[in-house]
């Protein structure tokens, strides 16, 4: 892996109900050299990124409690998150509200099931765009 330079590993919080595919999450990002931290829905992440505010947030779009989508609004809203990068992981038919989402800038969406190199490749993209002190442009579409 071809990370920007940095002191510090990149920290990513990874947002997805499903426990077996966080868990998978969590452990390749680790081995990939990443800091990753985990919660099980946008409620959850919320109160995650109250205390400690990662470079990037992989987030799965449909949800129990606070969707992926209701997440990047609130993240947007936030000015301690308001450019933080995020990828969407979606199974769904991407449709007007996923694009409302997507308009608000900074925001990547990846279709499930998604290949590791893919979701890798987003994610040196967005700390990429992070580091040169921009946002992601809006509509990134990385495709598995």
């Amino acid at each position: 892996m071809d990370m920007p330079s940095s002191p510090e590993p990149p920290r990513v919080l990874i947002v997805e109900d499903d426990t077996s595919l966080r868990r998978l999450l969590e452990l390749r990002l680790s081995v990939d050299g990443y800091v990753a931290r985990s919660a099980e829905d946008g409620a959850e992440a919320l109160k995650v990124l109250a205390a400690w505010v990662p470079d990037v947030i992989v987030t799965d779009v449909m949800m129990p409690r606070l969707s992926g989508l209701s997440l990047c609004r609130a993240v947007r809203r936030d000015p301690r998150t308001a450019a933080m990068p995020v990828i969407l992981l979606t199974a769904r038919n991407f449709d007007s509200d996923m694009q409302a989402v997507i308009d608000l800038g900074g925001v990547t969406y990846m279709m499930k099931p998604f290949d590791a190199e893919a979701l890798n490749a987003a994610l040196l993209a967005a700390l990429a765009s992070r580091s040169a002190g921009s946002a992601a442009p809006a509509g990134t579409n990385h495709a598995a």
